[in-house]
């Protein structure tokens, strides 16, 4: 347990400055079918990140296809880009939950924040050997500027933060990866889960501190 919260220790802190996901806001259902049979292409956005793209250009891995640049996120209507969420990049989910954020539909940007961040975490510990510079970097830096602006809306409700997270842990078992298979990521699979559910756990139990933190430090509570 004491793993999984250091993981996760970062996103408490960034969530004292804000959750408010009321438990009647509708969620997507979740999308069935089956898992990809293999890796999908990767974005060719999220392929030409980090440095050393830039500087030598994109790089292309011997056994993944060249990018793809089928999907623009920035533009797909948002239920669109809600349906076909699960077959895309969990990038994506970011680029959703901050379109939804903007469109003043928060609650719903929590839960996709929530659930690209799941499902990245996973595609990170399930490929350890994925440059720095590229998909591990591009996480971080959707952590910092997707995530700030939704976990300072989302932590000011603790209950409604551990229900949304959840949500977004029950969406991601019933729904398909769509971009990668999920059988070899398994162990992956239920060490971050294990986390989220340590974070929620943490967040139940604790709600009572997490609000007087937030009001010493002058951030409003629901």
């Amino acid at each position: 347990m004491g793993g999984m919260m250091r993981r996760y220790g970062a996103l408490l802190a960034l969530a004292l400055a804000g959750c408010g996901v009321g438990a009647n806001n509708s969620a997507a259902a979740a999308a069935p079918g089956a898992d990809a049979a293999r890796e999908k292409a990767i974005p060719c956005s999220v392929q030409a990140h980090g440095m050393a793209a830039v500087i030598g250009g994109p790089r292309e891995r011997p056994e993944r296809p060249a990018c793809d640049d089928s999907v623009d996120p920035q533009r797909l209507a948002l239920g669109e880009l809600i349906r076909i969420i699960p077959d895309q990049h969990p990038s994506f989910y970011y680029i959703l939950a901050s379109r939804l954020f903007a469109a003043n539909r928060k609650d719903e940007a929590v839960l996709w924040f929530y659930a690209g961040q799941l499902r990245y975490r996973i595609r990170l510990a399930c490929h350890p050997d994925l440059a720095p510079d590229t998909e591990p970097a591009l996480f971080g830096s959707l952590q910092e500027t997707v995530g700030r602006q939704i976990n300072e809306y989302a932590g000011a409700d603790p209950r409604a933060w551990a229900a949304t997270m959840e949500r977004a842990l029950a969406w991601d078992a019933a729904t398909r990866n769509g971009f990668e298979p999920k059988a070899p990521c398994r162990a992956a699979i239920a060490d971050q889960r294990g986390g989220m559910s340590g974070l929620i756990a943490h967040v139940r139990n604790n709600e009572a501190q997490l609000r007087r933190d937030r009001a010493a430090a002058g951030l409003p509570n629901r």
